[in-house]
């Protein structure tokens, strides 16, 4: 079974006008009716909420995940898209999500975020919202296409959660990227991003080391500034765009499940043997299996240096006693 995705590296509108995303996002999918493409990605926090007003300045009339899913069901895709929702017990407090929403319109996933951005990183990137709490951790689920693997942005870098993604059985794993919103922040002369090369290569690692398919594509708010999409198997990089549009690849998963199935033989080695069906190996086969965990317990061992996720409590100051939400947080970790 091949699998037809586009990532769509969006022409994005930051702060008071997010609303118009939704538009734009709308836009995208039209080109996608009537054809091959199963899965449409679009970046984080797209189309919002999530950096401009929460009620989209009264400009539409209804969440706009809401009236994507309309679309998403008019034209049967599957389709990821993303937002920010407040918490539902503290004030100014956030969550960041993912949601893999089906052919019929109907949300299959909403992942949140587990291992949210630094405050100062949020209050750039979410139009002053500072504190994200912690979703409980990687988000999947199976669908007729495969079995799909939600993270978030810089998740990917986390070799853990990937992982964790495929023990569970994720094969086409979706980490979308934010964008910067200044042409003059963290830009080589030619506008690239100096995080251009990296991100391919923590894909190509995350693709090659669990077997599995990355997606990633980016907010593009100012046109002068070069994106990083692009679309990862365990054996090549199979699309890339710095550009504003969308990027398409078709996904073998059959091969995958070959790479996944299979350890090494003496016939794989032996190249009379390889043939169309079954090609020379672009990876090594078997990382499903070739674990050892009874030495991995360093893993889930705590340090000093760890990052405190519950920073968000600290920072609050509200009238009623915050033990019993820490309390209930850790519970849910």
């Amino acid at each position: 079974m091949k699998v037809k995705v586009a990532a769509v590296q969006a022409e994005s509108v930051f702060g008071e006008e997010e609303w118009q995303n939704l538009e734009r996002a709308i836009r995208y999918l039209d080109e996608f009716s009537g054809s091959d493409v199963r899965l449409v990605c679009f970046p984080e926090g797209y189309p919002g909420p999530a950096h401009g007003p929460m009620d989209s300045k009264g400009k539409l009339s209804a969440h706009p995940i809401d009236l994507l899913r309309e679309k998403i069901r008019e034209v049967g895709v599957y389709c990821t898209c993303s937002d920010v929702v407040e918490h539902e017990d503290l004030p100014n407090v956030y969550y960041l999500c993912q949601k893999l929403v089906g052919p019929d319109g109907e949300i299959l996933a909403d992942h949140r975020r587990c291992q949210p951005d630094e405050p100062e990183l949020n209050e750039y990137l979410f139009g002053g919202r500072r504190l994200f709490a912690p979703g409980p951790g990687p988000t999947v689920v199976e669908t007729e296409i495969g079995v799909i693997g939600l993270l978030i942005c810089s998740e990917l870098w986390v070799p853990e959660l990937p992982r964790i993604a495929m023990l569970e059985g994720a094969e086409i794993l979706i980490s979308p990227v934010n964008g910067l919103h200044s042409a003059s922040l963290h830009h080589t002369d030619n506008n690239e991003s100096p995080l251009w090369d990296t991100w391919k290569c923590i894909s190509r690692c995350r693709a090659a080391e669990n077997n599995q398919y990355v997606i990633v594509t980016q907010n593009m708010f100012d046109a002068k500034l070069a994106g990083v999409g692009h679309i990862a198997g365990p054996e090549s990089m199979l699309a890339e765009d710095k550009r504003t549009g969308v990027i398409t690849a078709e996904l073998d998963m059959d091969r995958l499940r070959y790479l996944r199935e299979t350890l090494y033989e003496m016939e794989m080695l032996d190249s009379t043997n390889v043939d169309e069906k079954q090609p020379v190996l672009g990876t090594r086969p078997g990382q499903l299996r070739i674990r050892r965990p009874s030495i991995y317990g360093k893993l889930v061992e705590p340090s000093p240096l760890d990052f405190d996720f519950n920073y968000y409590l600290r920072e609050l100051a509200l009238g009623y006693k915050l033990e019993t939400v820490a309390g209930r947080q850790e519970a849910a970790e």
